[in-house]
This record gives C-alpha cells, structure tokens and sequence, in this order.
C-alpha cells in the first residue's frame, strides 16, 4: 500500500516548486489582509472626525491636495495611484473635503525626446495667495480704481472662457450656461496637501512667493477665434505682415499695497516613495508582498491632516527645508537638478504645517477605536 502511495507523490524538485508557489501566494495574501485592516484601522480613526457635530454656519473644511510628476517619470500615474491607494480613503472616512489639482507639464527636448517642466504648482499656489491679496486691497474704501480694474478683468475672463468654449464646441455658450459650469469659489482658504518632495517644494516655494512676491498683473488679451486668425496681417502689395502687437496694460496693485498680513494656507507634507531603475527591484518586489508597511506610514500622515489639532507653527525655513529630503536618495533624482526651498524668514515664522511625521496611536494590531474587530485580528491598539 505504501509502495503505491509513494508512486504517487510529487519528486523533491515538484515538491519544491509547489511549495514556493503556495508560500509565495500565501505570503501575498496575508500581505492583502494586513494591509486593508490597517488602513480600516486608520480610516476607523479619521471616521471619529465625520462623526463630529458642526454648526449651520459652520464652512465645511477642504484641502488642495497638489500632485507633481515624481522624479523619473514622465507623468503622474504612479503619484496619482499612491494618492488613492493610501491616502484617499482616510480623507473620505473623516469627511474632509478637497480639491485635487495634478500637475504634469513637459517640453520637447533637442534629441526628439521630453523633460518634465516644474514650477506649474509653485504659480498656483502663489496666485492663490496674491488674489487674496489683491482682493483686500480692492475692498479698501478709496481704492476705487483697482475695483474698476477688477471688474474689467472679470470681464475680460469671461469673454475668454466663452470664446475658448466656442473652439471646443463650435457655438458660443450663454453666459447662463458658462455659470452653471463654473464651480463655486471656496469662502475661506484652503490649507495645500502635498504629495511628495516634488510638490512640497513647489508648495513652500509658492506660498513664499505669494506672500511676498508683486501684486501687479497684465490685462489678458482677448483670445483669438478662427475668424480672427487674419486680423493682425497688414496688406500690401508685397504681401502680408504682422502687424504690431501692442504691449499688455499692467494693473499696477503694488502702488496701493500697504503690506498688511494675508491669510496663508497651512501646508502638509506627505511622502512618496518613487521606486525606479534596476536597483529598487529588491525593494519593489518587498512592497509587493509586505505593503502593510506602506498603509502604516502613508495613512497615519494622510490621519494627521484629518486631525486639524495637529496643524502647528513651523520651526524656521530649516524644517520646511529639511521635510522629504530622503525622497532625493531614491534613484529617479540621481541626474535630475536638486530642489531647494526659498523661503521668506518672515513667511517661515508664519506658516503652519502638519505634524504628518507624528503618530500618537500607530496600529498596533486588531481593533478599531470602537471595539470592533479588524477583520478577526487579536490585540488591542
């Protein structure tokens, strides 16, 4: 009987093989069900904030999550994919709203090939800021011009929009329609969330520039429609030329700024790990069977910008300088130009951040805060 059953039992190299595949695939499951009980864990924890009572005047809170090109890339997948993997699901557990802006801007290069351009998040988050200050210069009582000037801007938008919508679609939309598309501006400000050293950069960068940077902007010109294309040719008998554009009227804001303090936004870091070239496939291979380590550190950054008790004064331009510095040991930033923070001392003393490097409560194994069991797990956090 025993002669027969041994016939039938796989050779040591099958049974070897099998026995890495059954590993292999067990140890990835068991990757899959630690990973989504800890990301349970601290979406339990955000889902303690969506539970709490506001007033009816209460401004819902919202974020502008900004999202750059990681370095060695071409685009944003894999910052867009870490950004829902990890740290989406805790903003939605708390109830925190947001604004998501992805930046990814590039230009030809001279051998037919591409270059990421950066600078698109830092001109956002400046512009945000000069507006705010534009706008309260323009509520002073005898700054009558510059409301004039703003009302012709807003006029002067509008148009635009309408005649680029007109391109798309082959027919002017009514100002009724062009309402309706527009998205309500936010009442208050909203603190900027940034997702790896690349935006946390441009962020700092731009919240500096804002603040301190000129208030004067150009009129825009009108954009052109197809059937102006020939408009600024001059006829001759030689032939056409382009006539002479003339240069853009500047609104000249700074002549009425009194330097007077400007809301800033706070900002929060959150760290993302960019795993190219030959040399991370040990580690790439690792993530993919133990990301739970990735849950814990991602999500518990992306919980301390849920919890606004966390938000604190920035220690000087050195902290500012020093959040997401590891990020530049990674492969991608071997031959790319390093990123440096250029900060205003002023803006440094001032600026709030997140302490997203801090967890009071990291999991620590199977339970949420309201007793429940994660998935069957033992333990208590």
């Amino acid at each position: 009987m025993f002669a027969g059953l041994r016939k039938r039992l796989p050779g040591p190299k099958a049974a070897a093989f099998w026995g890495c595949v059954v590993g292999a695939v067990g140890f990835y499951k068991y990757n899959q069900r630690e990973s989504r009980r800890r990301l349970e864990y601290y979406c339990a924890r955000a889902a303690h904030v969506a539970n709490e009572t506001t007033g009816s005047m209460d401004v819902v809170r919202r974020v502008h999550v900004y999202v750059a090109v990681p370095m060695g890339e071409l685009g944003t997948r894999k910052a867009r994919r870490h950004w829902e993997t990890y740290v989406l699901p805790v903003f939605a557990a708390g109830a925190l709203d947001y604004e998501l802006t992805l930046v990814n801007e590039t230009e030809a290069t001279g051998g037919g090939g591409e270059r990421v351009v950066r600078g698109g998040i830092h001109r956002r988050v400046a512009e945000e800021i000069k507006e705010r200050r534009r706008r309260r210069l323009e509520a002073a009582e005898d700054n009558v011009e510059l409301r004039l000037w703003r009302a012709a801007l807003d006029e002067r938008a509008r148009e635009n929009e309408a005649r680029r919508l007109k391109k798309r679609l082959g027919a002017e939309p009514g100002m009724s329609v062009l309402e309706l598309w527009k998205a309500q501006p936010y009442p208050g400000v909203m603190d900027a969330v940034a997702i790896g050293r690349e935006a946390w950069v441009e962020v700092v960068n731009g919240i500096s520039d804002g603040a301190t940077g000129s208030l004067n902007v150009a009129v825009p010109e009108l954009e052109r429609l197809d059937a102006d294309s020939g408009s600024g040719l001059d006829s001759d008998a030689g032939g056409g030329t382009q006539a002479e554009i003339p240069p853009p009227v500047v609104v000249n804001y700074d002549r009425y700024d009194d330097g007077g303090a400007v809301a800033l936004p706070a900002a929060a870091y959150i760290a993302h790990e960019n795993l190219v070239g030959w040399g991370s496939v040990p580690q790439r291979i690792w993530n993919f069977f133990h990301d739970q380590q990735n849950v814990d550190r991602f999500a518990s950054q992306a919980l301390q910008v849920v919890f606004e008790s966390t938000r604190r004064a920035a220690r000087g331009a050195a902290e500012l300088e020093a959040m997401g510095r590891a990020e530049e040991q990674l492969g991608g930033w071997a031959e790319q130009p390093p990123l440096d923070v250029v900060v205003d001392p002023r803006v440094a003393d001032a600026l709030q951040i997140y302490d997203t490097q801090a967890d009071g409560a990291p999991f620590k194994g199977g339970r949420a805060l309201n007793g429940d069991p994660l998935n069957g797990g033992g333990g208590v956090a």
